[in-house]
């Protein structure tokens, strides 16, 4: 793990996370449990285990990308010399922050459209569940950033 300057950042991510991934295998768990042991299972369990798993991603994508947790291909980057090899990975950073900066812009207006729509199990307000592009934007961005940052100190 990498040492980050938001420590209190990666904290609060990292245990919406958690949160996040033991509601999910405790919502499926009791979906599970319902369909064999009960005479009725609850409507609700898969569209919030939906839900969990959708912030799960958003937020952990933020953590994979401080970390290097994510899949990469280095297949051309190792056969590059190190000049090369650092330039294609700030244009990479650089890519990233522009796809997922343009992804938080783009998620605001729509989730102010889905706002006057609600779930169909649970009654949510729809921007709740759309808000997860907007944190997933952001926070990849953000983190991007700084790793950008970082690498060329």
């Amino acid at each position: 793990m990498t040492k980050s300057p938001f420590p209190t950042l990666d904290k609060v991510l990292g245990f919406l996370v958690n949160l996040s991934f033991i509601l999910m295998i405790a919502v499926v768990l009791l979906q599970i449990i319902a369909r064999y042991a009960l005479p009725w299972s609850p409507n609700w369990t898969e569209e919030l285990a939906r839900f969990c798993f959708i912030y799960l991603v958003s937020m952990g994508a933020a953590l994979a990308v401080k970390d290097n947790g994510y899949v990469s291909v280095n297949f051309l980057l190792d056969r590059l010399s190190p000049k090369y090899k650092s330039f294609l990975e700030n244009i990479i950073l650089v890519c990233i922050i522009g796809l997922m900066f343009t992804q938080f812009v783009v998620s605001l207006p729509l989730m102010e459209i889905v706002s006057i729509q609600r779930s169909p199990s649970m009654n949510l307000n729809m921007a709740f569940m759309y808000g997860a592009m907007a944190i997933m934007g952001l926070s990849v961005a953000f983190y991007s950033t700084l790793k950008l940052i970082e690498k060329n100190r």
